[in-house]
């Protein structure tokens, strides 16, 4: 009895330590000790994440949410089965989600058709519009890149539809993938580190590259899984897709040395008040038209407004707030484009 104490006394505190810091192990992956992984859970090594639970509770207590509608007009869009070439063809599903059509490819990133960007079907941030092309409405999607996993990024309902409709090869950071396939046996799930490269042909190729930001689908699994963008490398010039990240210079100009000016940025606008919370992992407008200069300037889109309210800016603030950053550099609107969502636009090649 003396020496069972002793036991039950250590699984309680490991029980206590699972609930308060996220775990004993690892949920998701287990590999080798890298500058950003330590064996348990992934890091920024440019910039660490901070301790943000507190601040996090801080938040909730004293949000102060701007105005949204409860539903706004969409104008789906159809677009095309297939774009030939080295033709560019975007188009805005929103939030995250964008079509690229080129070299005959069909790629989704971050896909959510779902109602709400939330593990509950009741409850959680719900979407003011719908989506900017209709899932009938989707042509045969080749390849599904998500970032990491929060549901507004990772949206298992979604990925289980491109499933069984398409199949299509879905690449993601580590960890990932055990999430996806937990739930979707048998899914095509490719999952790569930062600077791992994926060949899908002679003339398209994907890189994960590093973004400021951080995972997590509940209190207990906060940073088990990697982050990251990707590269998309296709005749016509580099495609960057910064899925959700926080102002990181170095990061661009890595971007840069390694694969020269980005024919097409996609950059997110959305989800960055309050600044003393979101700073870290959410760049505002400002802070995206810099990354854009940062990048060498190109062509770039911005995401992840006037979909879902995540944070505390008004609906319409992200809008009005790029077009005042853009104005106050001088960059041409036709250069950096928000779109409404359902639009769709060419990008031309380097």
């Amino acid at each position: 009895m003396q020496r069972l104490l002793p036991q039950v006394a250590q699984s309680f505190l490991c029980l206590l330590a699972v609930l308060l810091f996220a775990g004993c192990g690892n949920s998701y992956y287990s590999g080798p000790v890298t500058v950003h992984f330590d064996g348990r859970k992934f890091d920024n090594p440019w910039a660490p994440m901070p301790d943000r639970f507190g601040d996090f509770l801080k938040w909730l207590l004293t949000t102060d949410r701007g105005r949204w509608p409860e539903s706004v007009p969409v104008t789906p869009s159809k677009p095309p089965v297939r774009v030939p070439d080295d033709t560019l063809r975007v188009t805005y599903v929103g939030h995250a989600t964008v079509l690229l059509q080129t070299q005959g490819l069909n790629i989704l990133t971050d896909p959510i058709w779902s109602e709400r960007a939330s593990p509950l079907s009741f409850t959680g941030p719900k979407r003011v519009a719908a989506p900017g092309v209709r899932f009938e409405d989707l042509p045969p999607i080749d390849v599904v890149l998500v970032s990491h996993n929060h549901y507004d990024h990772l949206d298992l309902p979604t990925l289980k539809r491109l499933f069984k409709a398409f199949n299509p090869l879905v690449l993601t950071p580590l960890g990932n993938d055990a999430i996806m396939l937990g739930a979707i046996p048998g899914m095509r799930v490719k999952a790569l580190d930062w600077g791992e490269r994926f060949e899908l042909n002679r003339q398209v190729r994907f890189t994960l590259e590093p973004m400021q930001h951080w995972s997590g689908r509940s209190l207990f699994d906060r940073r088990e899984s990697l982050w990251g963008a990707f590269v998309v490398e296709a005749p016509g010039g580099p495609i960057y897709f910064l899925a959700d990240s926080g102002y990181a210079k170095a990061l661009s100009g890595q971007f840069v040395a390694r694969y020269g000016i980005p024919r097409f940025s996609l950059l997110p606008v959305g989800a960055y008040e309050p600044r003393w919370f979101m700073q870290y992992a959410h760049m505002n407008p400002a802070e995206a038209v810099q990354t854009y200069l940062d990048l060498g300037k190109g062509y770039a889109m911005g995401t992840q407004h006037e979909v879902f309210a995540m944070a505390d800016e008004a609906y319409a603030a992200p809008r009005q707030t790029l077009s005042e950053a853009l104005q106050a550099t001088g960059i041409d609107r036709g250069r950096f484009l928000l779109p409404v969502i359902g639009g769709w636009f060419t990008v031309p090649p380097h």
